[in-house]
């Protein structure tokens, strides 16, 4: 088959959960023969504006550059041809030119698209062949979730030939707000092992990733504040802002450090993993990714974190967040955050944290079922799932241009709006982090996270 990814989320490096599974998927494709191509952008949200820096991270992680035009910079990276565009207005047009060469047999397009830009180029180039990837909830355009809520985006998402969500959660979302089916595919990202065995009590910190109201920093700071004995550690990506960096820096018994390529950096100093989110996640890779490595964790009882802590105790109450303040110029809505019940997740942390055996129980319980999950992952399900016949897809509204309907235009300059301001809050992000991490003693480097 010849395959085309239309994301708008880098390629190269991938921390996000969505990017990192989308470039998984295709290396699997292109190692199973599949012709592979990608369009997406070259810098995420919290890039840095050094020219040239974004070319050099993927070569020094083995992307051979085939031509830099100052628009668009194509590499291959273990068997996928990557177009990687410097400008978010370059990404429908080079959908398009990408698919008239290429005459992909599938258009893979995730949710993760704000303004539904490459949706609508993708339908506009391969009508009746867009398989759309379902990874985040709030990035879809119709329930109570969504970031965008968009009548125009919800037409567009019928429109596609195939749905394919990774996890049951998220099937169930499209099936109850927009009466959608969904195939179910879990994607295998988490390698062929053998996994380290990590998790040991009385050593290493309490951490959370991507700490940020939408992923419960409340919780970690509560928490905290109330075991100033203990040490933490919050890895800030993708949703941290400069309110929630100062939050942290504030604690001293908090370290922050960067992300990083690779997991175990982070989990290798980790003695509890913590997953408080707010919001509808849609699974949580980083949580199986712990338990494989026998480190429990403590996880809100929403969404798909309760399939990813696998029947492992350690799934606790929050109040979820229900609304957002939205500002038409910011690069995402903020959330209205409940002031959270502590009592649960401090009596579940105490109890690891001060009972060796109680600790150990859950180590190998989490180790165990995690692995047995993996064990049972198919890591060609989603090559069978490409192969099979695609039924009709929906026509176009009669009268309009065949990518969007009539309001979807609308949607592509507010998609072009929201990347312009992602871009400009990219500088003031971007400092703050400079400096946390010049304030911590870690020995990982620092790298940019993409949008999710």
């Amino acid at each position: 088959m010849r395959i085309l990814l239309a994301q708008n989320l880098i390629h190269l490096p991938s921390h996000g959960g969505a990017n990192r599974s989308n470039r998984l998927l295709l290396e699997r494709l292109a190692a199973r023969g599949h012709t592979c191509e990608v369009v997406g952008p070259l810098t995420g949200a919290l890039a840095t504006v050094e020219p040239g820096q974004a070319v050099r991270a993927l070569v020094e992680r083995g992307a051979e550059v085939r031509s830099d035009d100052g628009g668009t910079v194509v590499y291959t990276h273990r068997g996928v041809t990557v177009h990687a565009v410097r400008s978010p207005s370059l990404l429908p047009r080079t959908v398009r030119a990408v698919a008239e060469r290429l005459r992909p047999d599938r258009t893979l397009v995730p949710g993760d698209d704000p303004g539904h830009l490459m949706l609508g180029a993708a339908l506009s180039a391969t009508p009746d062949r867009v398989v759309y990837l379902v990874h985040t909830i709030q990035q879809l355009p119709f329930g109570p979730g969504a970031f965008h809520p968009s009548e125009a985006g919800t037409r567009l998402v019928r429109r596609a030939a195939r749905l394919v969500a990774v996890s049951d959660a998220a099937a169930a979302y499209l099936r109850e707000h927009a009466g959608l089916a969904a195939e179910v595919v879990r994607p295998q990202v988490y390698g062929a092992g053998p996994f380290p065995l990590l998790g040991r009590p009385g050593q290493g910190a309490v951490t959370m990733v991507n700490p940020c109201g939408y992923k419960g920093i409340s919780v970690l700071l509560g928490l905290a504040d109330a075991r100033p004995d203990v040490p933490f550690l919050a890895v800030p990506t993708w949703g941290a802002d400069a309110a929630d960096r100062a939050e942290l820096a504030r604690r001293p018994n908090v370290t922050v450090i960067p992300p990083v390529d690779d997991i175990d950096e982070v989990l290798s100093r980790t003695r509890v993993l913590l997953m408080p989110s707010l919001w509808d996640e849609t699974f949580g890779y980083t949580c199986v990714e712990a338990m494989l490595r026998g480190v429990p964790v403590l996880a809100s009882a929403v969404g798909g974190l309760l399939e990813a802590k696998l029947g492992v105790p350690g799934s606790l109450p929050v109040r979820p967040v229900t609304a957002y303040r939205r500002d038409p110029g910011a690069a995402r809505p903020e959330p209205v955050v409940p002031a959270q019940e502590l009592g649960p997740w401090l009596a579940a942390l105490d109890a690891l944290l001060d009972d060796p055996e109680h600790y150990a129980r859950q180590s190998a319980a989490s180790r165990s079922a995690a692995l047995a999950f993996v064990d049972g992952l198919d890591p060609d399900a989603f090559e069978r799932c490409l192969a099979e016949p695609l039924p009709s897809a929906p026509e176009a509204p009669r009268g309009t241009p065949s990518e969007a309907p009539t309001a979807a235009p609308l949607d592509r300059t507010a998609a072009l709006r929201l990347l312009a301001a992602r871009r400009r809050n990219a500088t003031a992000t971007t400092t703050t982090a400079t400096t946390a991490a010049t304030a911590t003693t870690t020995t990982t480097t620092t790298e940019e996270r993409p949008p999710c």
